[in-house]
């Protein structure tokens, strides 16, 4: 079994992300010390504070950095998110302002945020995030260390540029942001 697949999972979350804003004043995830999120990422040009994962419910209730701005993530040490354009800026006049779902993720709260600044390939997401995951694993109690985020998506990008060295769109739009 790979690592990055046999990390202890304590809760799942799988409901109403914006239900949960409502009833709780804080998402679900707000005592996870770690959330990986593998979806559809969107950028919105003309109004970045509405840009979004895709998650299950994302028709009714999207998780877009405006309700991101309303949650506290002050016990979440990591967020992966392991989607399309989350640190992207959005609208080229706004590009000093980064108001994106990587910052709107870290301005909530959490400590490492890992995003990517461009469309991302899918195939090869999932083998970035197990040799994330893998590194981030790497001290010398073989539990994953959120505090090991930038080193551990540090050595996974080196690793795939080496795997596709006149590749560049596959592995430098990976970004981490934090702490």
């Amino acid at each position: 079994m790979h690592r990055a697949r046999s990390l202890p999972v304590k809760d799942e979350f799988t409901g109403h992300v914006e239900h949960h804003l409502a009833q709780l004043g804080t998402p679900v995830f707000e005592h996870c010390a770690l959330a990986h999120f593998a979806c559809h990422g969107i950028s919105e040009l003309t109004d970045p504070s509405q840009s979004k994962l895709r998650l299950q419910d994302h028709a009714e209730t999207p998780l877009t950095v405006s309700a991101l701005s309303r949650a506290d993530l002050a016990h979440a040490q990591l967020a992966y998110l392991s989607a399309c354009r989350t640190a992207h800026p959005g609208n080229p006049r706004l590009l000093g302002e980064a108001i994106h779902l990587t910052s709107a993720f870290q301005l909530a709260g959490c400590t490492h945020v890992i995003g990517t600044m461009w469309t991302i390939d899918d195939r090869l997401a999932a083998d970035v995030a197990e040799s994330f995951y893998t590194h981030l694993a790497d001290g010398p109690t073989g539990t994953p260390d959120p505090a090991r985020a930038a080193t551990a998506l540090h050595r996974t990008v080196k690793d795939t540029r080496d795997r596709f060295p006149a590749t560049p769109s596959l592995w430098a739009g990976y970004l981490h942001s934090g702490a």
